[in-house]
């Protein structure tokens, strides 16, 4: 019913509905787009980061935890590559992964376990994790 409703309008205004035509968004700030590629590299620093964590680690529940966290993570960098493609800003080459900061959140988790207080080493600070090359 409702696609021969359609059809009628079509027919009637000679054009398609307004509601199903779209406009293209206009090119970000280049604020918006650094945003946005922090929030996507981001995703692969918190799969680097729950990898990490998994070794040695036999749990059941804290596996799928970490895996649940993951999906979140994936589908926020999905979100994120959207918003970049319709604000035309420059999209990543790669997906994310846990490959790029694999060493640093091993690094971070090894300093964790020899660090004597609950206070986070630097080697945690995720603000200076370089990508590796090739990962």
């Amino acid at each position: 019913m409702r696609g021969l409703m359609i059809l009628a309008a079509v027919t009637i205004c000679g054009t398609v509905p307004a509601f199903s035509q779209t406009k293209p968004a206009a090119p970000a700030a280049a604020g918006t787009c650094a945003v946005l590629m922090k929030t996507y590299t981001d995703a692969s620093k918190s799969l680097a980061s729950n990898f990490a964590s998994s070794v040695g680690d036999n749990s059941a529940p804290r596996a799928t935890l970490r895996e649940m966290e993951d999906a979140n993570t994936i589908s926020l960098a999905k979100i994120a590559l959207d918003l970049m493609r319709d604000y035309r800003c420059a999209l990543p080459k790669v997906p994310p992964s846990a490959g790029p900061y694999l060493s640093q959140a091993l690094a971070c988790e090894t300093a964790k376990l020899k660090a004597p207080s609950r206070e986070a080493p630097d080697a945690c600070k995720r603000e200076n994790w370089i990508a590796e090359p090739g990962s």
